[in-house]
C-alpha cells in the first residue's frame, strides 16, 4: 500500500448557538414529517458526558433524527464524501463538530479526533456498519468499533431506528409516510465491559445492534403510504430470479419487472413482494439480495465468466479524482465495465483497466456512487442515470473478493 499522504488540520469545533438554531428549526417539521418517536430514552438522555452513541443505520437522515430527538448534542463520525464541499466542510467541522472518516479506510486521524471529542466531555455518534443497509438487514459491525470501546473507557449508549428503512430505503428516491422510532437500551456502563476481550465486545455489540426491518414489519404491519413503492428498487436488485438475468430489472411505480423474461413482482402497503397466482418470488428485498449474492458466488466459483467477458452491460459515468476531504476533480466522461479480473474504463477512446488486486476500499457512495482507490487516487464514478445500479458493481466485487480468500 503506498504511504498516505498527509492531512489538513482536521481541528474539530461547536458552536451551540448555530447547534440550537438549527435544532429548533428543524424538530417541529421533521418530527411530524416522519411521525418520529423515541422509547426507553430516559436513561440515555440522563447519563452525563462523555460516552459514545452507536445506531444501526438504515436512513439518509439518520445523524439528524437521532440528534434531533437527542437531549444533547452529538458529534457524529461522518464519511469524508460530505466534507468535500469547502461550504460543508466548515459547517460539519466548526459549527456542529462532525468528526470525517474515510470509508473502508483505517484512519489514525479519526481515532485521535475521537479520542479528544471523549477528553473534552462530548458525546461522540458512530455507525459501525459503516455504511446504510440496502436491504433493511444490519451489516457486520467494523471491529475496530470494539477495539475503540474498549480503549475509551466510557458508557456507550446503542439506539436502533425502527421503521426507518421502509421510510426511506437507500434505493429509493422519496421518502414514505409511515413510523419512525429510535428505541434505546440501557446504556452499557465500562465496568461491563472492563475484563471483556475486543472479540467478546464486538459479538456484544454485533448482537445488541443487529436488526432485520422485514422481521419489524411482520410483527408491527406498519403502513408506509406511496404510490411508488418499488420505484428504483433495481439499485439493489439486480438479477431476475425467474431468466438468471443480470441487469435486466425495471420498476415501475409499485412493480419490479425484468425486460427480457416478462416475470413481475409487486411490493405491498407494508413492503412485501406479491406475485400473481401461479407465480413464487421472495416475500422481500432481503431475501431476493441474499439470494442474488449466492448466485453471484457460485458464478464465480463455477468460472460462469471467461476472463475479458463483461458481465453485464456497460454503464456512463463521470469520472472524478481526488483523496480523502480534497475536493474532487471533473476527469469527464467515461463508459465502464466490469470482468471478472477488474473495472475497464474506456474514455475519448482510450482504455484504462483496474485490476482487483490494486483496487483498495471499493464502496458505494451515498447511492450513485462507486469509489475506490488505485495507486493513492480515489476515483469516483457517478451514475448519472436515475435507474443504473452502482451496487452490483460492489456485489460482484464483493463476490469475487471472497472467492479468493
Amino acid at each position: 500500500m503506498n504511504e498516505l499522504k498527509p492531512q489538513e488540520d482536521r481541528d474539530v469545533r461547536v458552536s451551540m448557538g448555530f447547534v440550537n438554531i438549527v435544532k429548533n428549526m428543524y424538530k417541529i417539521p421533521m418530527r411530524p414529517m416522519y411521525n418520529l418517536h423515541t422509547l426507553n430514552a430516559q436513561k440515555s438522555f440522563d447519563l452525563e458526558p462523555p460516552y459514545i452513541v452507536l445506531a444501526n443505520h438504515v436512513n439518509t437522515f439518520d445523524p439528524i433524527l437521532i440528534s434531533l430527538m437527542h437531549k444533547q448534542h452529538i458529534h457524529w463520525v461522518a464519511a469524508d464524501t460530505l466534507f468535500r464541499n469547502r461550504f460543508l466542510r466548515y459547517a460539519m467541522r466548526k459549527l456542529i463538530g462532525s468528526i470525517s472518516k474515510s470509508k473502508s479506510r483505517s484512519d489514525y486521524y479519526t481515532i485521535k479526533q475521537i479520542t479528544e471529542s471523549i477528553k473534552k466531555g462530548w458525546i461522540v455518534g458512530m455507525f459501525p456498519e459503516g455504511q446504510r443497509t440496502w436491504d433493511g438487514r444490519s451489516l457486520p459491525l467494523f471491529f475496530a468499533t470494539a477495539k475503540l470501546v474498549r480503549m475509551l473507557k466510557v458508557p456507550v449508549v446503542i439506539c436502533t431506528l425502527k421503521g426507518g428503512y421502509h421510510t426511506l430505503p437507500r434505493w429509493a428516491s422519496k421518502r414514505r409516510r409511515g413510523k419512525l422510532t429510535i428505541e434505546y437500551q440501557d446504556p452499557i456502563m465500562p465496568e461491563e465491559f472492563a475484563k471483556m476481550k475486543v472479540s467478546e465486545i464486538d459479538a456484544m455489540l454485533t448482537d445488541r445492534i443487529s436488526y432485520d426491518a422485514y422481521e419489524f414489519q411482520r410483527e408491527n404491519k406498519i403502513l408506509f403510504k406511496s404510490d411508488a413503492r418499488a420505484e428504483f428498487v433495481e439499485h439493489v436488485l439486480y438479477i431476475c430470479p425467474e431468466c438468471g438475468k443480470m441487469a435486466t430489472l425495471r420498476s415501475l411505480g409499485n412493480d419490479v419487472s425484468c425486460t427480457s423474461c416478462g416475470y413481475t413482482a409487486t411490493m405491498d402497503i407494508y413492503g412485501f413482494f406479491e406475485y400473481e397466482e401461479g407465480e413464487e418470488g421472495y416475500e422481500t428485498v432481503a431475501d431476493w439480495n441474499s439470494w442474488q449474492q449466492k448466485k453471484l458466488e457460485e458464478r464465480v466459483s463455477q468460472g460462469f465468466w471467461k476472463d475479458e467477458e463483461f458481465i453485464f452491460p456497460g454503464d456512463q459515468v463521470k469520472v472524478f479524482e481526488g483523496y480523502r476531504e480534497k475536493r474532487m476533480k471533473v476527469r469527464g466522461s467515461a463508459e465502464i465495465n466490469m470482468t471478472i479480473k477488474g473495472l475497464q474504463m474506456t474514455q475519448k477512446g482510450e482504455i484504462t483497466f483496474f485490476p482487483f488486486s490494486e483496487i483498495e476500499s471499493l464502496a458505494v457512495a451515498m447511492q450513485r456512487n462507486l469509489e475506490f482507490y488505485h495507486n493513492n487516487i480515489m476515483y469516483r464514478f457517478k451514475f448519472p442515470a436515475p435507474r443504473s445500479s452502482a451496487f452490483k458493481y460492489l456485489a460482484v466485487y464483493e463476490a469475487i473478493s471472497n472467492s479468493t480468500l
